[in-house]
């Protein structure tokens, strides 16, 4: 084990964000919520058997199960390379494996995900929180591989 609060971190801060993500899908089945049209955004219901952008339509089973494995990877290399120093690289792991995880939960509870967060004043897929969290995650973790090759070229020179 790399670091010990690196793995408490990690697994705690996974459990908080999946909560999080199923607590905005209650939220957004509420009558009040699901109400909300506004030029931006807008709550509606659609039910995802796919990945991103609706690719692998009726795959849901072995989408969930690569997430599973995604997460596992990344569970794996936090147990043995990642250290609680590293905060953006730690931070950025676990917020996608929080989406990932989550998304996959429901694609074996439901054989769907539940997609509700839908842009209005652009063309773009509806969405829902562990989506979010996935994208977040992707961009922070290449913020971190961006941060880390200056740091090594500046150490060089």
């Amino acid at each position: 084990m790399k670091d010990k609060k690196a793995c408490i971190f990690y697994f705690l801060m996974t459990i908080i964000l999946l909560d999080f993500g199923n607590q905005l899908k209650k939220m957004s089945f509420s009558s009040y919520i699901e109400n909300i049209n506004n030029p931006i955004f807008s709550i509606t219901h659609l039910n995802n058997t796919g990945s991103a952008f609706s690719l692998f339509q009726n795959q849901a089973l072995i989408l969930g199960i690569i997430g599973v494995l995604i997460v596992l990877i990344i569970t794996y290399q936090i147990f043995t390379k990642v250290s609680f120093n590293d905060k953006l690289r730690l931070l950025s792991l676990t917020i996608f494996s929080a989406g990932a995880l989550g998304n996959a939960i429901e694609r074996f509870q439901h054989g769907h995900v539940i997609d509700y967060i839908k842009i209005n004043f652009v063309n773009f897929p509806v969405f829902n929180a562990f989506d979010i969290m996935i994208c977040t995650g992707i961009f922070l973790y290449c913020t971190y591989i961006f941060l880390d090759i200056k740091k090594e070229k500046n150490e060089q020179n």
